[in-house]
């Protein structure tokens, strides 16, 4: 099979993305090509269909290759927080709020991660039938509210999910090329009067906080306005990043358990033999490889990041297919993840192809040749700087609730919706079914 070709200035390539982009993407990817060349109305593209060449743009030529247009949209919205700044400024960045992730922190976090978790299975006694993702991202946007910002951002729960509605359809890499701007600036509006809230509670506050927040405002300048706008940017970036992505990231893993009783099971079983009735801490994340692993396999499936965008500063060759300056290079993390060369069996669900590769040193099941056909989180310099909360929190956030609900589909059928990230598209339903422990003493092995 030969790869796809458009003419030049062709816009149905442009009107099939904003119709279904998943399916454009997994027709470029039917092709043989390693590289396959398209084009973006005017722009020449090109999809990596290889995993040794997304690991050449991302990881090894990443200078070469800049974020592109949805990124430069992404700025109107998050400033120039850690997500859209680039060059000196993204390292600077990047360095300081690598220390929010320390272990000492980590530990914290585990902590407030499981108690959230706990008052919303508390809570779920009250409902036989619950909105999955309704409820992910009041717990999502709770853990970074109190673990980012030491602060509970339940009241504006509703705000910052009409923001996000208004933004985030227009600020991925692909449907960015064929949707207007005009409600992001709205968006940024409204998120400024949460952020510019939260820090005026922290100035009227007594309390000694060791969180992102407190390394962001130590960092900064008294009286430099460009500093404090800096802090702003980077709240409004881990605000969004923070919970959007575990969000679906969860969501997506309650709807593929419905479906799959027998990895229900499993789960719960791992779930009940390490911890019976207690709750879950930092120190059990190495003793529940199987709920990692369903977490993983929720992400190879329908990873947030589903596609990432770079533009070519400079004329490049990779794999002897030659990149002219100005070129959308395409990267799609559900394309890859879906790939029977890397993953048999690519569309089932089946958590338990991740339990070899956990024990392996690349932590891939297809070896080290696969390394780079699963990148949920990005990679290279700009891969996502939270990687290690993000499997704590959903690790913790799925032990703690399965040891009490078994969740069941009871609405129509999810289907996925490409925005910034890869979210269900409308409402979904789950039944809550209590569970029950078995009386024996915890073991520490895991009986799958």
């Amino acid at each position: 099979m030969t790869s796809p070709t458009y003419p030049t200035g062709s816009l149905w390539p442009l009107r099939r993305i904003e119709q279904d982009p998943l399916a454009f993407l997994e027709m470029l990817s039917s092709s043989e090509e390693d590289i396959v060349q398209f084009r973006l109305g005017t722009l020449p593209a090109f999809l990596l269909n290889h995993p040794a060449h997304v690991e050449s743009v991302l990881v090894k030529e990443a200078p070469t290759f800049v974020k592109g247009r949805g990124y430069e949209r992404a700025g109107t919205l998050l400033g120039s927080g850690l997500l859209t700044a680039s060059g000196n400024l993204h390292a600077e960045r990047r360095r300081l709020s690598q220390g929010a992730f320390r272990r000492h922190r980590m530990e914290a976090y585990a902590s407030l991660i499981v108690s959230r978790s706990e008052r919303l299975r508390t809570a779920w006694a009250a409902h036989s039938e619950i909105d999955v993702g309704q409820d992910m991202r009041l717990l999502t946007l709770g853990i970074a509210g109190e673990c980012f910002f030491g602060d509970d951002l339940g009241e504006y729960s509703e705000r910052i999910g009409h923001a996000i509605s208004l933004a985030t359809p227009r600020l991925d890499g692909l449907i960015s090329l064929v949707t207007h701007n005009r409600h992001v600036k709205r968006a940024r509006h409204e998120l400024d009067e949460i952020v510019g809230d939260i820090l005026g509670r922290r100035g009227r506050s007594d309390r000694r906080y060791d969180d992102l927040l407190s390394l962001l405002l130590a960092a900064q300048t008294p009286s430099d306005t460009a500093a404090a706008r800096q802090v702003k940017d980077d709240m409004l970036t881990f605000l969004l990043a923070g919970h959007d992505t575990m969000t679906h990231a969860l969501t997506w893993t309650w709807l593929l358990l419905s479906g799959h009783p027998e990895a229900d099971a499993a789960l719960y079983r791992e779930v009940d033999d390490v911890l019976a009735a207690r709750l879950p801490t930092a120190e059990d994340l190495s003793r529940l490889p199987y709920t990692r692993s369903v977490l993983a396999e929720a992400l190879r499936l329908f990873p947030p990041a589903w596609v990432i965008v770079r533009r070519a500063a400079s004329s490049h060759t990779c794999g002897g297919t030659s990149i002219p300056a100005g070129a959308l290079v395409v990267a799609s993390p559900f394309v890859l993840h879906r790939d029977p060369r890397y993953f048999p069996e690519p569309l089932s669900f089946m958590p338990e192809r991740w339990l070899l590769s956990q024990q392996s040193t690349d932590g891939v099941p297809g070896g080290e040749a696969s390394k780079f056909a699963y990148f949920p989180f990005g990679a290279g310099p700009r891969s996502c700087i939270g990687e290690s909360f993000a499997w704590m929190e959903g690790t913790l956030v799925l032990a703690t609730l399965a040891q009490s609900w078994q969740l069941s589909n009871s609405g129509p059928a999810v289907r996925p919706m490409p925005r910034m990230t890869l979210r269900p598209g409308g409402a979904a339903l789950m039944e809550l079914k209590p569970r029950a422990h078995r009386r024996r003493a915890t073991s520490r092995t895991s009986s799958l």
